[in-house]
């Protein structure tokens, strides 16, 4: 009889471990997810940034070494990212592709100048930095650069919306964060309370608090190594899913916040097990023996 009580209390006791871990697995799961979808939403808005472009329209006279020379000069500035040599052959080309229209037949004469289409980093992209990059272009080439064509508008605009799609993003994660820890300390209460009479039990015979408690926080420890452990491999492979259907997430800067995040799931899962257990003990150990069959 007292056997079959003693392996009813192990099955309990270990249905009880099993269902801590699955819950903070789940919750690291979710946490891993919006922070992965953090950093889907940082890389793309660094891809977006990329996108936008400055013209310059290079003088009438210059020549074809000319145009070499300054090239290699202006790949060289801090705020450039790419820059590449527009013909006004391969403009022409362009047009006419784009509009159905080859404008040489029109005029008799090809009306497009040389140009160069410089793209940025995105650290320099929004309307404060572009009369910056404006006088370093003019000042550095007065002669080979005749004018400059951009849209500061749209860059303030692409900017601005960004970064309130992060700031909001940011505070959804954070409010869902304490959500979620406050369910993980709920389900592991939980569980310490159905050995509260085990704990009690120990008490009587003379073991000290913290003897009792030193079973309970191994036990914490290990359910947040499993339930870490198990989170990042999901988060990393639906990184991986992500990255087989939008390469521009191929980047070391992406990389990097997956390796972040990870570290933050392993923090989280153990900060917030091993608490949970040592305040959920504490708890009960302080308990009454007329509140413990409450």
């Amino acid at each position: 009889m007292a056997g079959e009580e003693l392996k009813k209390s192990k099955r309990r006791i270990q249905f009880a471990q099993f269902t801590t871990v699955v819950s903070v697995t789940l919750v690291m799961m979710v946490l891993g997810a919006l922070g992965l979808l953090f950093l889907v939403g940082h890389r793309l808005s660094i891809v977006a940034k990329q996108q936008f472009t400055i013209q310059l329209v290079l003088a009438d006279d210059i020549e074809a070494g000319s145009i070499s020379a300054l090239l290699k000069g202006i790949k060289t500035q801090p705020f450039v990212r790419e820059a590449k040599h527009i013909s006004p052959e391969a403009a022409a080309q362009e047009y006419l592709e784009f509009y159905q229209d080859d404008v040489r037949e029109v005029l008799e004469v090809n009306p497009f100048p040389h140009l160069i289409e410089l793209g940025l980093k995105a650290e320099y992209v929004h309307a404060d930095s572009l009369p910056r990059i404006e006088k370093a272009l003019i000042q550095g080439w007065p002669k080979q650069i005749s004018a400059l064509e951009s849209d500061p508008f749209s860059w303030e605009q692409v900017r601005q919306n960004l970064q309130l799609a992060g700031w909001v993003l940011g505070g959804i994660l954070a409010i869902l964060t304490l959500i979620m820890l406050f369910l993980i300390n709920n389900t592991i209460r939980l569980s310490i309370y159905s050995r509260r009479h085990l704990i009690r039990t120990m008490q009587l015979v003379g073991a000290t608090s913290s003897f009792i408690r030193k079973p309970f926080l191994l036990a914490g420890w290990w359910q947040g190594l499993v339930s870490s452990l198990l989170g990042i491999a999901l988060t990393w492979l639906a990184a991986l899913y992500l990255l087989q259907h939008a390469p521009e997430l191929n980047d070391p800067v992406f990389f990097q916040g997956l390796a972040v995040l990870s570290g933050l799931i392993a923090l989280l899962s153990f900060a917030s097990t091993w608490f949970s257990t040592w305040m959920a003990v504490r708890k009960f150990l302080r308990l009454s023996a007329n509140r413990i069959h409450l």
